[in-house]
């Protein structure tokens, strides 16, 4: 109840809702292809249980939007959305215990970082993520250090790159000397690998899948070793970036740099760590340097640039001038979060897709269509591992299906995760494949294809 006593606390929260609210209202798709993919997997887990132990399944955000996904996309985006709400909230609490004045801030400048408002609404890992490690976090300042520990080593089920946070505590508590909870650092490893045996029936199973996670073909060069410096602030916002670097000044003035040491580290981390993964120098995983996977160190991010504001706002002398600072701040963040990001809308080169399939499952209802992309999933309400009357298009269904419907989609003939193994030429070249119709975007040539 005490927390219903800070108006400007509540102020940003209901403003970031409401931002989130109209942007889940006015959105028809999804986060690119990876968002589709992650939301029919979760609404048909059970159905496509064989299929969660595989290389790309994050245990914890399958599992955990897998009741509101049986409630359709928009029940997801908003269940998302309060779980983001939370993240917010402990990441104030967190600037709290720093001892922070005008903590509530923190809200603004997290909520509307533009890469993790972003995430903030969508089926994906990234907030998950962040949740647990702002939870970690949060515990190991209220002396809580095994659960601490504990948690920060779960984060792997929902990013594996980001079990370093895990490893960062473990350091710490090694330092600390509290030998008997370093073993805690691996009950997130030991429940993936036990879960996923016990869906497959086999032990070896995550440590096959395991090495295909860089196993990804270099698709398009990567980027420069700067790439996530020079983009701070399309990631975190121009505002959060300047009272970032003015937050390390205040602290670095007080001499308690050590007090925010776990906060500095797993930002540095996560940007090196990142950084080897998509530059082209290094370039060792198809990695190409989007924002969305150094956002999950928004929150720490945000903790120092309200330290950098709560430090600009008490040596300001009046009430007009902290009055007018205040706007400024606000109207920089919700502008540049608004106009950096958009409602999901389904690409034209999709809707193509959408269109075809919605068509032949209308005229024909009982045959089986094989497609290479997620979006003819989605229409048919499958999972992309296959269901009634779909199935994915791949030399295996392709042979074993002699009277259905193919629809080939141009832009997922050769997936970045999983190879279809068949080209059009090779289709096309069997005798018991017509074409039945042909759609055009651009240069790229859709084919609705008939076998029997």
């Amino acid at each position: 109840m005490q927390y219903l006593k800070k108006p400007l606390l509540l102020f940003f929260l209901t403003t970031v809702a409401v931002i989130e609210s109209v942007w889940i209202l006015k959105s028809n798709g999804f986060y690119f292809i990876d968002e589709c993919s992650h939301y029919l997997y979760s609404r048909f887990v059970l159905q496509a249980l064989h299929t969660t132990v595989e290389t790309w399944h994050r245990p914890i955000p399958q599992w955990l939007f897998a009741i509101p996904a049986q409630f359709g996309h928009t029940a997801v985006m908003f269940f998302a959305s309060g779980l983001f709400l939370c993240l917010l909230f402990l990441t104030y609490r967190i600037a709290v215990l720093h001892g922070i004045k005008h903590a509530e801030w923190v809200v603004l400048l997290v909520g509307l970082q533009p890469a993790l408002f972003d995430m903030s609404y969508a089926c994906m890992t990234e907030v998950p993520a962040a949740v647990m490690i702002v939870l970690s976090y949060l515990l190991h300042l209220k002396g809580k250090h095994g659960w601490s520990l504990a948690i920060a080593s779960m984060v792997i089920l929902c990013r594996s790159e980001m079990y370093i946070f895990a490893g960062l505590m473990f350091l710490v508590y090694a330092l600390k000397r509290e030998w008997k909870i370093l073993p805690l650092v691996l009950l997130g490893p030991l429940l993936w690998i036990g879960s996923t045996a016990l869906i497959s029936g086999s032990l070896l199973t995550f440590f096959k899948e395991w090495t295909r996670f860089s196993d990804i073909g270099k698709f398009i060069p990567g980027v420069s070793v700067t790439h996530y410096i020079t983009n701070l602030p399309s990631a975190f916002g121009t505002a959060q970036v300047i009272l970032f670097l003015a937050g390390i000044l205040f602290i670095l003035k007080t001499k308690k740099s050590a007090e925010y040491g776990i906060i500095y580290c797993t930002i540095g981390i996560t940007l090196l760590i990142h950084t080897i993964a998509a530059a082209e120098i290094f370039h060792w995983t198809g990695s190409i340097g989007e924002l969305r996977y150094v956002s999950v160190a928004g929150p720490f991010f945000g903790i120092i640039s309200v330290k950098g504001l709560s430090e600009i706002l008490e040596k300001v002398q009046g009430s007009s001038g902290k009055f007018a600072i205040s706007i400024l701040v606000i109207g920089s963040v919700v502008f540049h979060c608004t106009v950096a990001d958009h409602p999901r809308r389904w690409p034209n080169y999709e809707q193509i897709v959408i269109h075809s399939t919605r068509a032949l499952k209308t005229e024909y209802p009982d045959k089986i269509l094989l497609s290479n992309n997620y979006a003819a999933a989605y229409v048919m309400d499958v999972a992309p591992s296959g269901g009634p009357h779909f199935a994915p298009l791949n030399m295996k269904t392709f042979k074993k299906y002699s009277n259905c419907l193919i629809l080939w989609d141009p832009f997922s003939s050769n997936s970045i995760f999983f190879q279809t193994e068949l080209t059009k030429e090779q289709v096309l070249k069997d005798t018991t494949v017509h074409v039945l119709e042909r759609f055009h975007y651009w240069d790229a040539e859709y084919l609705v294809l008939s076998k029997q």
